[in-house]
């Protein structure tokens, strides 16, 4: 048998122990229930932390050539580049659009196709909104010369800046 002083060692000893296992157990509990927290927030569409502003579906013309203009990315500088020539169902102004996903353009071919715009937003982003445009059915293919197209979608200020 140990001695009294002993004893009471060995004793403490395993108290300490019990209480430092018993402490990290709870840290450990705590941490794995913060984890399963965290990971099981979502929002309604998937992305944490975007939402959908707004969506419409509609018919666009896409004119047979593309045409040079200033393209201004949200967040972005602007640039020339040659731009498709769209126009909405109904409207008789052409207006400059840089790309529509998953839309094979074919110079020479006027185009009707159905379009989805989202609209997101996500102030985590560096550009809190932005909007996509995806193809959802090419209407109609036929080649032909698209009438009444401008010259250019060069704005008068993007001139201006050239000059100086």
């Amino acid at each position: 048998m140990l001695p009294l002083y002993r004893q009471k060692f060995v004793f403490t000893l395993k108290i300490y122990c019990m209480k430092l296992v018993k402490t990290f157990l709870s840290i450990a509990v705590a941490f794995v229930c913060a984890s399963c927290f965290y990971s099981c927030q979502s929002d309604d569409n998937g992305e944490e932390g975007s939402k959908v502003t707004s969506t419409e579906d509609y018919i666009l013309t896409v004119a047979s050539h593309k045409v040079e203009g200033v393209w201004a990315p949200v967040g972005g500088n602007p640039f020339l580049a040659e731009l498709l020539a769209v126009k909405k169902d109904g409207s008789t102004e052409w207006k400059p659009l840089y790309s529509i996903s998953g839309f094979n353009y074919e110079v020479g071919y006027e185009y009707r196709v159905r379009i989805n715009e989202t609209s997101y937003l996500d102030y985590r982003m560096g550009d809190p909104a932005w909007t996509e445009l995806k193809i959802l059915e090419v209407i109609s293919k036929e080649r032909k010369e698209s009438e009444g197209l401008p010259e250019n979608f060069i704005p008068e200020w993007y001139k201006e800046l050239d000059k100086k």
